[in-house]
Formats: structure tokens, C-alpha cells, sequence
């Protein structure tokens, strides 16, 4: 079992890519709040269909997501 991360130790962009420039770090910056923005973008919207269609599972209110067996 993984130890806990204290929350003073949050990694940074820079913390990741330390040989990048100010300006390249700014678009990495950027390009990694456009990514996340579309991933809630496509969570809301998934939620969104399956509350209409009823299908948010009865015990959780949760979308269900099936699992896959693995060959």
C-alpha cells in the first residue's frame, strides 16, 4: 500500500518539466486546463444522458460502467 502524499508536496508543471522555458511552460500550463475541461465535459454530458435516460445505477446515482475481461 502507497503511503498518503502530503499536500505540501504538490507537483507542478515545472516539477514535471523542468527543462522547459517560461513560455513553453505557460502553454503546457494552458494545454492541461483545456484537457481537464474537456474530460469534465465529457463526464457532465455522459451524467447528463444517463439521468435522462434512467440508467444512473439505483443504489449509488452513479453511470455504470461496465467491466471489460481482459483476453
Amino acid at each position: 500500500m502507497m503511503a498518503p502524499m502530503d499536500k505540501k508536496a504538490d507537483i507542478t508543471i515545472r516539477d514535471l518539466y523542468p527543462h522547459l522555458t517560461e513560455a513553453e511552460l505557460a502553454e503546457a500550463e494552458d494545454n492541461l486546463e483545456r484537457y481537464l475541461m474537456l474530460v469534465l465535459r465529457i463526464f457532465e454530458r455522459m451524467e447528463l444522458e444517463a439521468s435522462e435516460s434512467d440508467h444512473l445505477t439505483s443504489t449509488t446515482g452513479a453511470i455504470p460502467c461496465p467491466v471489460s475481461e481482459s483476453s
